[in-house]
């Protein structure tokens, strides 16, 4: 920004005149902020058009490389056919191809990569030859494929069909798409764009068109969080989809999937300004998960998790609605400073108290889970929470609630809370009580006595104390304490935390629960 003022300060001490003269009523002061608002305006219109356009990879440039992890299948090279020693080379992760680290070149120019974009409505299979999956059986003849080492036999990258290379003459070229093909956007209906970029052109998704296919209800699969088995799983999508589908939000901004719900369903939109809402469906990585216990979808990600059985599973999965919540955080003066509200969205839960200080050093440190154990045994020992009901007011619709010593207050939009807890769902003398839903507009609060009780909760010799149910909910923080949404953590001055419905996403659930 220096050298932006520096440069248009030069500028206009030549120039300037001339304007002076030209337009005397305007005034320099007028004409400087002018030109500052129009800098400015273009600056940040740019940026807003660049952020909703999404940068799509070119695959006729090269593949998609990614390093082959050890496995019990063996690894050829596509190019010189040499078996790939210790999981040494790299594959790529939408068609399949494979080389080592001297031919990863000619392979970039001999062998073509999965399109995502084309022009001919005839598609065709794609056969990528060897480094079939163990327990391929051939399309034809229905007996095993690749039973010999070495590079043999052939795999469609878009229906995954399997073939023996004597029986390949058998199959048709027309490619069906195969068993997902109403997941999959079809490259004839991927409408792209080139902008010139300061070294090379870059890809823009422009449009999707409907291929006019029955039922089809194409997925886009994105990773936000968890752990590093996010890029395996989205590699793996790669394979199954049209790449052009798959966007990683730790690269991409928001910005870009919103803008895959235009594209892919605009018939749905009846306002030009609204975006229409996708199912979203979950898959568990990293810790906690509890909102894809709730849907069905599990508690952890598999160590021999298949996209195939994910791709079953959402395509035989459950409609249904989700509550959203919104969250302003009105603080009061800090240090003589006004701070501005805050407003955030809570799908899962909200709480005050100590199991946020677990979070939020957990948070801050960034170690492995076991310091989970050492943050609890801590909250014993120090007691920072301690007479939490002292430090807060509690208002349920309106109403205030009168509270006992507690170190810890779980507004509860979902039936699990620290991974599998149901905090709401049983009383004191183990019946059922006060049916908890998490599309009824309704939030459900409860109160934590302490971190030792959290450590009963969590093995189920205890259960949570029921403060009461409200549409609306109202947290009046005298001191200073930490506060944890869906996982994320942060201490909180002194304000007051309302917490009112906004509206339902739409959610898939799992018809078998994993």
């Amino acid at each position: 920004m220096a050298v932006f003022s520096k440069l248009l300060n030069n500028y206009l001490s030549q120039k300037m005149w001339i304007f002076a003269d030209l337009y005397p009523p305007f005034g320099l002061t007028g004409f400087i902020s002018a030109v500052v608002m129009c800098y400015v305006s273009f600056y940040v219109f740019k940026k807003l058009s660049v952020d909703s356009n999404v940068p799509v990879r070119d695959s006729t440039r090269n593949h998609s490389w990614t390093s082959i992890k050890i496995t019990s299948k063996a690894w050829y090279c596509s190019i010189c056919e040499s078996l790939l020693l210790d999981g040494i080379g790299v594959y790529c992760d939408c068609c399949g191809v494979c080389a080592d680290s001297e031919c990863i070149k000619r392979a970039n120019l001999r062998l073509q990569c999965k399109v995502i974009t084309s022009n001919n409505e005839n598609h065709l299979h794609h056969w990528v030859k060897g480094n079939l999956p163990l327990g391929a059986i051939c399309v034809v003849c229905e007996e095993d494929c690749s039973m010999e080492p070495g590079l043999l036999d052939y795999q469609c990258c878009w229906c995954q069909r399997t073939v023996h290379t004597q029986c390949l003459y058998q199959v048709g070229e027309a490619c069906d798409f195969g068993p997902y093909k109403n997941m999959i956007v079809p490259p004839w209906c991927v409408q792209v764009a080139r902008r010139k970029g300061t070294l090379r052109k870059h890809l823009l998704l422009r449009g999707v068109r409907d291929p006019e296919w029955e039922k089809w209800t194409p997925p886009s699969a994105n990773k936000k969080s968890g752990n590093g088995d996010g890029a395996l799983v989205l590699s793996e999508f790669r394979k199954y989809l049209n790449p052009v589908q798959v966007i990683d939000l730790s690269e991409r901004k928001p910005a870009a999937a919103l803008q895959w719900c235009v594209l892919l369903a605009p018939q749905n939109c009846q306002h030009p300004c609204r975006r229409p809402e996708p199912p979203l469906a979950i898959i568990p990585l990293g810790t906690g998960n509890d909102l894809s216990r709730v849907l069905g979808w599990g508690t952890e990600n598999s160590t021999d998790l298949h996209v195939d059985t994910i791709l079953k599973n959402v395509q035989k999965a459950r409609l249904s609605e989700l509550d959203r919540w919104k969250v302003e955080i009105i603080s009061t003066r800090h240090l003589g400073l006004k701070l501005p509200t805050k407003t955030n969205f809570m799908y899962n839960y909200l709480s005050v108290g100590v199991d946020a200080q677990v979070a939020l050093n957990f948070h801050k440190t960034k170690r492995q889970c076991l310091l989970y154990l050492c943050f609890g045994t801590q909250q014993v020992v120090t007691s920072d929470c301690k007479n939490l009901e002292q430090q807060l007011d509690l208002y349920l619709d309106g109403k205030h609630v009168d509270l006992p010593e507690l170190e810890s207050v779980v507004v509860l939009n979902i039936s699990s809370w620290g991974a599998g807890v149901n905090l709401w769902g049983m009383s004191g003398d183990g019946t059922t009580k006060m049916t908890q839903s998490y599309h009824d507009g309704i939030l459900e609060v409860v109160g934590i006595y302490s971190s030792f009780h959290i450590a009963q909760l969590q093995v189920g010799l205890s259960c949570a104390l029921r403060l009461g149910q409200a549409k609306t909910v109202e947290i009046r923080l005298k001191e200073k304490a930490p506060v944890q949404i869906d996982g994320e953590p942060w201490e909180q001055h002194p304000g007051v935390l309302k917490i009112t419905f906004v509206n339902r996403c739409p959610v898939l659930i799992n018809q078998n629960r994993i």
